[in-house]
């Protein structure tokens, strides 16, 4: 599979790419990684996902406060939250 991981300088981050890397396609996001992404600026984000093309999957490994809810019930401002 094709991952995108955001937050892979981060000691989860790096945990999750030392998981994964063995048996998957890995492209590292974040502003130290081999994609450069600021993911609190949606221009950002959308030049990131023009530049990887298509992916399998995205796992984000981002600090901060996060809005916990079930997955159907989360909202973009919910999601904003998080990443702001």
């Amino acid at each position: 599979m094709k991952i995108i991981l955001l937050g892979a300088s981060g000691i989860i981050g790096r945990e999750i790419d030392r998981a994964l890397a063995s048996q998957h396609e890995i492209m590292r996001a974040g502003r130290n990684g081999e994609v450069k992404v600021d993911y609190t600026d949606s221009t950002s984000v959308k030049a990131m996902f023009e530049q990887v093309g298509k992916f399998d999957a995205l796992v984000a490994a981002v600090g901060g406060d996060s809005a916990f809810k079930p997955y159907d019930q989360l909202t973009a401002e919910d999601f904003n939250f998080g990443f702001q």
